[in-house]
């Protein structure tokens, strides 16, 4: 009996179709809709689940903006650095938590670590993620790059950095505290800073060491009159220079003492007390006799003319050190000139008469090179140098006073040593009256000098205002499981969703296909048998 011939068997090793791949795509359509709307329902139920019982913390935060001077650069008013850690400072802290009696729902050590100040300034943090975002690019050459940090640098700078925020983190630990306690004592925080910058770091006022009044006393001399003439002339002198610092704040010459005189007529006065006063009066007691111990005076005169004259070699030697540094300096970055140096290059008037130079034709040679760098460097020390000049100008400017100081004791010396010794004048009463006459009248002065320094320093600041709020208290949950994170997890998940689902839908038709195939096979051997 011949065996049956199996026509159709081949069909099964025929090669793969596009069209019968896209019919069964779409014959399983349903199912992988289905299958993706069931993970993204069951990944939805699981994100919501681990972002309710995350972990989690309030915050309350309370914006605000300093206004002070310098504020923007890290600085007070007055020329202190500025820190954000000042506001939420030890102490600081402790008297806010002692006045609002936190002691009743947490403890110090918690109080403190969960009260701190960050940077909030919008337009910087959208600036600084531009950027970044652009130097983060690997394409970019070197030049480019550079190209973009000074464009960064020139744009920041020109952002002010004074908004900040004050946060209280509410965690476990000071999660007793009610709202209206903490929004309070964020308050107090600012508020007792301020009150302790003012009034304990003097941060609203100017840098100056502005001399008290109690710095004329009425026993300097010991009763000697030229001792005490020649103590208050120096202190005189020093009230003229703390007078000078003074004139440099701007707005300082347009304010008055209570008696209505200026910076410029206290020193006016004190140089006619100096001139008018106290100079014809050394030589009036000279005159007359009346230096009650001489070889007291005279042993006086003696040490102060040594001191001033050690004074001015100090000073001196301080100018001239400086001065041999500018020359050092200089002739280092001048360095030594070569000596083959070119015809071309040497000037005109040091060349031989009737030579003319040879055509040189231009080389980069190594001493060429040298002076680029020479140049370069010369004018990237600038400022090193001008500062250079400046402290030799200032140290030069020193000498002259000290200089004048010495010739002046020298004169009084020699007039107290011509001077001839007796007994006491009917006018040793008036000279004493009459110096310390000269004596509260300068302390009147130097009074005038403290209430201008004042009133300088409260216009500083005319609002009296260290800061402002910029918007009232906010409080916020915040979860560890980060929502945007869980967002992209979950497009990530149906991402590789899809393809597995397809993946399955095929390999699910293929057997059916085949299990369909092998039973057609089956049934025909079986009717032919």
């Amino acid at each position: 009996m011949p065996e049956p011939q199996h026509a159709d068997a081949g069909v099964v090793d025929r090669p793969m179709s596009i069209s019968h791949l896209v019919h069964t795509l779409r014959a399983y359509a349903p199912v992988i809709v289905l299958s993706m709307a069931a993970v993204a329902l069951l990944y939805i139920v699981l994100a919501v689940a681990l972002y309710v019982f995350s972990p989690t913390q309030r915050i309350t935060t309370q914006k605000f903006r300093l206004d002070f001077e310098g504020a923007a650069e890290a600085k007070y008013p007055n020329g202190l650095k500025f820190s954000s850690g000042d506001i939420v400072s030890t102490p600081i802290l402790l008297k806010v938590f002692q006045e609002n009696h936190l002691d009743r729902f947490t403890s110090f050590s918690n109080f403190s670590r969960a009260v701190f100040v960050l940077e909030s300034n919008p337009d910087y943090e959208r600036l600084a993620a531009d950027y970044q975002s652009r130097l983060a690019d690997p394409k970019l050459s070197a030049i480019d790059r550079e190209r973009i940090q000074r464009e960064w640098q020139a744009k920041a700078a020109s952002i002010a950095k004074n908004d900040y925020s004050i946060n209280w983190s509410r965690t476990s630990d000071t999660a007793n505290v009610p709202e209206t306690a903490v929004k309070k004592s964020i308050l107090d925080t600012l508020s007792s800073w301020a009150r302790y910058v003012t009034n304990e770091q003097h941060v609203l006022q100017y840098r100056l060491n502005v001399l008290s009044p109690q710095m004329i006393a009425p026993s300097d001399g010991d009763g000697e009159p030229i001792i005490a003439i020649q103590v208050l002339r120096s202190k005189i002198y020093k009230i003229f220079q703390n007078i000078d610092d003074l004139r440099l704040v701007p707005g300082s010459e347009l304010l008055r003492s209570s008696d209505g005189m200026s910076l410029e007529e206290i020193r006016l006065r004190l140089e006619e007390i100096v001139r008018f006063r106290l100079e014809p009066l050394t030589g009036r007691i000279s005159s007359t006799g009346l230096i009650q111990n001489r070889a007291a005076t005279q042993r006086f005169l003696e040490s102060q003319l040594a001191y001033d004259q050690r004074l001015l070699k100090a000073t001196e030697d301080s100018a001239e050190n400086i001065r041999q540094a500018i020359a050092v300096y200089s002739q280092d970055q001048r360095g030594t000139p070569p000596d083959n140096t070119p015809a071309a290059t040497v000037p005109k008037e040091l060349r031989p008469q009737g030579q003319r130079p040879d055509t040189v034709m231009p080389q980069v040679s190594e001493s060429f090179i040298d002076r680029l760098v020479t140049l370069t460097l010369q004018s990237n020390d600038v400022q090193y140098r001008q500062k250079l000049a400046d402290d030799y100008r200032h140290a030069s400017q020193a000498i002259v006073p000290v200089r004048e100081a010495v010739s002046y004791d020298q004169e009084i010396l020699a007039l107290v040593k011509a001077a001839g010794s007796g007994p006491p004048s009917a006018e040793a009463g008036a000279v004493q009256a009459e110096i310390a006459g000269t004596q509260s009248e300068v302390k009147r002065l130097v009074g005038g000098v403290n209430e201008i320094y004042h009133s300088v320093s409260n216009n500083l600041s005319p609002s009296k205002e260290l800061y402002t709020l910029t918007a009232p208290p906010l409080t916020r949950t915040e979860h560890s499981r980060n929502l945007m994170q869980l967002v992209l997890y979950g497009v990530g998940l149906l991402a590789l969703s899809l393809p597995l689902t397809i993946v399955f839908c095929l390999i699910h038709a293929r057997i059916r296909e085949e299990e369909a195939t092998e039973g057609y096979v089956a049934t025909r051997e079986a009717e032919a048998s």
